[in-house]
């Protein structure tokens, strides 16, 4: 099977790099920002008030724009606080938290990363709204049936797990990547526990394609990947340097929890306001502003992971 960049990495959301799975290979980004970010089949009650004008959603790319004020109101305010703000002291110290205490509770410990894609373009070579992305990854039956196959498959097996929802850099298109705990001491667990999972995804999900869900059988690269000896690392991306300067000691984590926690939403707005960070991609704040609209839940875990 070809490599995806769904391999384990510290981040790779500074710079927009190649096109990620299932987005076109030459985005129109002109056309793909005059949508609207949701349907008008959608009630505008149901949006964020400053996401609509007159009764209408706003454009991907006023959307994005409004966010991005929002935010930056919320995150200089006295009494409220940014979306960035909840990811960068909540969810991604959480991420970190739980993979090091599952390096301790699991003697032997197995990692394991699934990755959900869709395809942002219709049957035509349209664009979908990104509200519309975002019901296809998260609607209807799709995390029923997935989980179900995960149950089934991982049956015997404790195990943990986190996922993420983010936007792509290249087109800001909603996907999952779905990091599981393992205790497997007899390294049993092969790309095979999570392959009927994807099958599901295929099944389930419009839009979702076996072409941009490509993994190597050894569970090295790809939209499944398998690790028996997880790689550990001890320095954090750039965006993070500010939570470890008021941490006393820096305590090794998995890469994929690593890289699970930098694909938080609004964590690319610490290096836009930063006049030392190069900006990122458009496509990521596009793509955040669909997770502030969105009634979905862009961070999910497992029972057993600890709050």
């Amino acid at each position: 099977m070809s490599i995806s960049r769904d391999d384990y990495g510290p981040t790779h959301r500074k710079s927009l790099g190649p096109i990620e799975p299932a987005d076109p290979s030459s985005p129109n980004h002109t056309a793909r920002r005059k949508l609207p970010i949701a349907p008008t089949s959608v009630k505008v009650e149901r949006l964020p008030d400053p996401l609509t004008d007159n009764d209408q959603p706003l454009s991907v790319n006023e959307a994005a724009k409004t966010y991005l004020k929002t935010q930056r109101a919320s995150w200089t305010s006295d009494n409220r606080s940014s979306k960035y703000e909840r990811h960068r002291y909540g969810l991604y110290p959480r991420i970190l938290d739980a993979d090091r205490h599952f390096q301790e509770e699991y003697e032997g410990l197995t990692t394991a990363m699934l990755t959900r894609r869709l395809s942002p373009l219709d049957d035509a070579g349209n664009w979908v709204t990104p509200w519309e992305c975002d019901d296809m990854l998260h609607g209807g039956t799709i995390h029923r049936s997935v989980r179900g196959a995960i149950n089934y498959q991982l049956e015997g097996f404790e195990y943990e797990w986190i996922a993420v929802t983010a936007p792509t850099t290249s087109a800001g298109t909603p996907h999952e990547h779905r990091y599981f705990w393992i205790d497997d001491s007899e390294n049993s667990v092969t790309t095979d526990h999570l392959a009927s999972a994807l099958d599901k995804h295929l099944k389930h999900c419009a839009n979702a394609y076996q072409r941009d869900h490509r993994y190597q059988a050894d569970g090295m690269s790809g939209a499944i990947t398998v690790r028996h000896d997880p790689p550990i690392v001890k320095e954090h991306p750039d965006k993070m340097e500010e939570i470890i300067e008021q941490t006393d000691t820096l305590e090794p984590n998995t890469r994929g929890a690593q890289y699970l926690g930098s694909q938080l939403a609004h964590l690319p707005l610490g290096d836009f306001y930063s006049d030392e960070r190069e900006n990122p991609p458009q496509a990521l704040f596009e793509g955040a502003a669909l997770a502030w609209a969105s009634p979905r839940k862009w961070f999910r875990a497992s029972r057993g992971v600890p709050d």
